[in-house]
């Protein structure tokens, strides 16, 4: 027993120290591509010379290189901005891709999303939700009227222990962390929302809802949202236009459904991505 307390204890240790060394601003679901391939090239590069001189010592600046990329998202200070200012954009915009497996898994989410009853066919031509879908969204939404209720609500989606998620601003969004690691990010705090107000909605009302895997569910959840022409927050109106997003280490334009009266964020998408999509 004594023998494994202090294998536990070491390995608590070695927990700690490994987390006060992170950096979760460039790690995790915040890791930039660019900057880490950029910093993984260097530390290669670096490592091959000294190898030249001293095998031992180019092994030791490798490893060094590797262990301080994959802790703190990169070794190089200012990396950001000389990969922003040195890499053509296409080459980050490759970088900055989603992957290119099908989250809906063969899933029309308009098919789906009538098929659920939560939207029909608005005035104007475009989907719009059914008025007891979006009575159940208003309502699901004023529920969650704290960060401590939205980390709850989203501990039971993902089942998980509540004492585990945080939510919390991040930037012009909102975020979700597990253990402290970042396990999510939404365009905004009414986004968050009305994805766990949904998601509710559909696990009580769709056979199967539960089943689907997560990446499914959250892009069937950005659809419906996608299909809102009224704020879930304050009923004011929701409007498309486009902005100019930052990432680690570039500039790119997105299209963007944001609510005219709270200026609350409901949807975003790279406008390239959408323009692709438009093209197919």
């Amino acid at each position: 027993m004594s023998g494994t307390h202090r294998t536990g204890g070491v390995r608590g240790r070695i927990d700690t120290a490994i987390s006060r060394l992170r950096n979760p601003a460039y790690t995790g679901a915040n890791r930039c591509l660019p900057c880490t391939g950029v910093n993984l090239g260097l530390t290669a590069a670096a490592a091959v010379a000294v190898g030249l001189v001293s095998p031992p010592t180019g092994a030791l600046v490798g490893a060094g290189g590797l262990l301080t990329t994959w802790l703190r998202g990169y070794v190089v200070p200012g990396t950001p901005a000389f990969t922003k200012r040195y890499l053509p954009d296409s080459v980050l915009a490759w970088f900055d891709k989603a992957p290119t497996g099908d989250a809906l898994g063969g899933i029309d989410p308009e098919a789906y999303l009538r098929a659920a009853g939560a939207v029909t066919d608005g005035q104007d031509g475009d989907l719009a939700l059914t008025p007891a879908t979006r009575v159940a969204l208003i309502d699901g939404v004023a529920a969650l009227d704290s960060d401590e209720r939205l980390a709850r609500a989203l501990a039971e989606t993902l089942a998980l222990d509540p004492d585990d998620v945080t939510v919390q601003p991040e930037g012009v969004g909102y975020s979700a962390r597990v253990g402290g690691q970042p396990a999510g990010r939404w365009e905004s705090r009414v986004a968050l929302a009305t994805d766990l107000a949904a998601h509710e909605l559909f696990a009580d009302r769709v056979g199967g809802w539960r089943a689907l895997p997560a990446d499914t569910r959250a892009s069937l959840l950005g659809a419906l949202r996608l299909s809102l022409d009224t704020c879930p927050a304050c009923d004011g109106d929701v409007t498309l236009g486009s902005d100019t997003a930052e990432s680690c280490c570039r500039s790119y334009e997105v299209l963007v459904a944001a609510c005219e009266s709270c200026n609350s964020r409901l949807f975003e998408i790279d406008a390239a991505i959408a323009g692709g999509e438009a093209g197919a």
